[in-house]
């Protein structure tokens, strides 16, 4: 009997044992959960793995930037196949938030009760034109083992995604002025609500893109995360073919490429080839997909898409300062149409709270977000991980307002994740 009843003491003090360490691992461990951009998945996913055990640990869902904001804007988990009610505590979209999607957010419950959202600039990238099976070209080398790109300029871009021109004996060579040999394209866009989307067609909007008689374009673009459902609404061209996410493009691009069938889509270059992200853990390392060249036509040069070339394309950016720091649309650079470099270039940004519930963790999410973001902005280790999935570090300025203003509050601006003052009557997300 009372070797039972020590047997019992043993194992409940074993379970108490085991409560108590899972409640102290709760305690230094918050779990941080994000989503959205693919674009970006690879760089996060190589800067989750060197995140501090003691910051907690952190997860990220490449769904789209479509998905990875309404996620956010709703705190709705389920938009990351994961539980209804797991707090969504970031998300990456490389399509800026509109003015009224935030003034929405502002006004919800679930902004009420977060605080101000934050939106910032966190990569710059080019969104690159991937070619399979195309005529060979005379641009610059964009590709792993290539001797030319096929150069392209924007009266060639705004044909082919307009569907305009559907074959390559339709697109002339900005280079020499004649055609290129002839064969049918086949066009592929993204289905999903992509940022990628958003960054093209912010591009073609820009005024390079004409209707009419003479005109370069059968629509008329606007910018757009939807390609199917804002530019053709009535239906896709015949040559054009949908996928979801960047790894649905690259995967349908290489169909065709097997298929001995030419096609063009649109990445970003992690997903391209290892001349422009040199990652072995890239999907750009297996891809390996030529790209095109894009003629600046303020400079008259056939550019590659690299990053340093997205981030001459962003010009001479200064971050906001003073009140306007508060406005939320006002970090996100725009280059449209770039007077210099890489002509469709622009930010990927990621979105956070203000306030956070401490959840009763030790840190706090608070603290477990602005180390993540630190890590982001100011370790080198992150800016190597960038530079070798084909992206560049925002500009400098912005790196020190960053800082100085949602990292800290050396500006004084309250702007400050966990800044007392503004989050102590909120319950924080």
């Amino acid at each position: 009997m009372k070797s039972s009843k020590r047997i019992v003491c043993q194992a409940v003090l074993a379970a108490l044992s085991a409560l108590a360490a899972s409640a102290a691992m709760a305690q230094t461990a918050p779990a941080l959960v994000g989503g959205g951009s693919s674009l970006v998945a690879p760089s996060i996913g190589a800067e989750i793995s060197i995140f501090p055990a003691a910051d907690g640990t952190a997860s990220y869902a490449s769904v789209g930037s479509g998905k990875g904001q309404t996620a956010f804007l709703n705190n709705d988990a389920t938009q990351f196949s994961l539980a209804s009610g797991t707090v969504v505590h970031f998300a990456n979209s490389d399509a800026a938030l509109s003015s009224t999607q935030i003034n929405n957010y502002k006004s919800s419950t679930i902004g009420a009760s977060s605080g101000p959202l934050i939106q910032l600039p966190y990569i710059v990238t080019p969104i690159t034109i991937p070619l399979v099976n195309a005529p060979a070209g005379t641009g610059p080398q964009t590709t792993t083992g290539q001797a030319n790109s096929v150069a392209l300029n924007d009266n060639d871009l705004c044909g082919i995604f307009s569907g305009k021109l559907t074959d390559w004996s339709q697109v002339t060579n900005p280079d020499n002025s004649s055609v290129y040999a002839a064969g049918p394209i086949t066009v592929v866009v993204r289905g999903d609500g992509s940022g990628t989307t958003d960054l093209l067609t912010r591009h073609l909007a820009s005024g390079v893109c004409t209707t009419g008689t003479g005109g370069n374009s059968n629509i008329a673009f606007t910018e757009t995360q939807t390609f199917k459902a804002t530019l053709f609404p009535s239906g896709l061209p015949t040559n054009f073919v949908e996928a979801t996410g960047s790894g649905g493009v690259a995967s349908e691009l290489a169909t065709l490429k097997t298929a001995g069938k030419a096609g063009v889509g649109y990445l970003s270059p992690d997903y391209t080839n290892s001349f422009l992200a040199t990652s072995t853990s890239a999907p750009a390392a297996t891809n390996a997909l030529a790209v095109a060249s894009l003629r600046n036509t303020s400079t008259g040069a056939d550019v590659v898409p690299t990053y340093a070339a997205a981030t001459t394309a962003l010009g001479t950016v200064t971050p906001p300062t003073g009140t306007a720091a508060a406005d939320q649309t006002q970090w996100v650079p725009n280059s449209a149409n770039p007077s210099a470099g890489y002509p469709i270039s622009g930010t990927s940004q990621i979105i956070v709270s203000q306030c956070y519930a401490n959840h009763s963790n030790s840190p706090t999410v608070n603290a477990s977000v602005v180390d993540f973001l630190n890590l982001h902005y100011t370790n080198a280790s992150n800016a190597a991980i960038l530079h070798a999935n084909g992206f560049d570090t925002v500009p400098t300025s912005y790196q020190s307002a960053i800082s100085a203003d949602f990292l800290s509050n050396s500006s004084g601006l309250k702007l400050n994740i966990g800044n007392n003052s503004v989050c102590s009557a909120i319950a924080g997300r």
